[in-house]
């Protein structure tokens, strides 16, 4: 009884009938449109939970939350699995190295590419004032590639290289983080390649020419995922403590 509760509370929140972010009616309320014990209700609760799409609040302003799949959302349930196979960080760059490349080709190819050139520019722009800011720079360099990312103007390439990228920038975060305090951050000369880089890609993809921007992008990867390989390592999404670990999604 409870997964078939949840089958349809499941059914009317992906279909959008409950509302992100708004609560579910109360137990009172659903007891009456399902004719199950409370037990079987909670249950369906916790189903739905697990799934990432209730959440559920205690203490007196408590209640069961809704949430809509998120592309973090999808992202941490990946690096889950990917974690528990024990991946290799090198194996998640090289996937990486495959996929976001059609992201910025298929940018170059949309009718507003030079409008994409040019947010993609401002992006660039605006992590060279942070070129002394190891952690800040990594992630305004995460922030170009999301963006690119997100400019393939295909929604299901969107989000499963999104999710790709939100997982290598978990753990690209988490890299940058230790490099810095332990001053084995790349030096500055190297930070601007990154930038020229981007602004190459920005200029291909404002220009249309999509064979140049994926060539540009599969060069840049190629280059800049070495300086996190080098200490080898596997895919965690997890710390030391069992806590996740920052997302640029989230």
């Amino acid at each position: 009884m409870a997964e078939a509760v949840a089958s349809q509370l499941r059914t009317r929140i992906l279909d959008g009938d409950l509302v992100d972010g708004s609560e579910l009616p109360p137990e009172a309320v659903l007891l009456e449109q399902f004719p199950v014990s409370r037990p079987s209700l909670r249950e369906a609760f916790r189903i739905l939970e697990t799934e990432g799409l209730l959440t559920v609040r205690r203490g007196k302003r408590g209640g069961t939350i809704i949430k809509h799949p998120t592309p973090d959302s999808a992202a941490y349930h990946v690096g889950l699995l990917l974690h528990a196979r024990h991946t290799s960080l090198e194996d998640l760059a090289s996937a990486r190295n495959l996929v976001e490349p059609l992201s910025a080709e298929q940018a170059a190819r949309r009718r507003d590419h030079r409008r994409i050139g040019r947010k993609l520019a401002a992006l660039t722009a605006e992590a060279e004032g942070y070129l002394e800011d190891g952690v800040a720079f990594t992630e305004l360099a995460a922030d170009f590639h999301q963006e690119l990312v997100n400019a393939a103007g295909n929604q299901t390439l969107q989000l499963l290289v999104g999710v790709i990228e939100s997982i290598w920038d978990t753990q690209e975060l988490t890299w940058a983080k230790s490099a810095v305090d332990e001053g084995q951050y790349p030096a500055v000369n190297l930070r601007r390649e990154v930038l020229r880089a981007h602004a190459r890609i920005s200029e291909a993809i404002e220009n249309g020419d999509a064979a140049e921007a994926v060539r540009l992008t599969r060069g840049h990867l190629k280059a800049t995922s070495q300086v996190v390989l080098g200490a080898g390592g596997q895919v965690r999404v997890l710390d030391d403590y069992g806590s996740r670990r920052q997302s640029r999604l989230s």
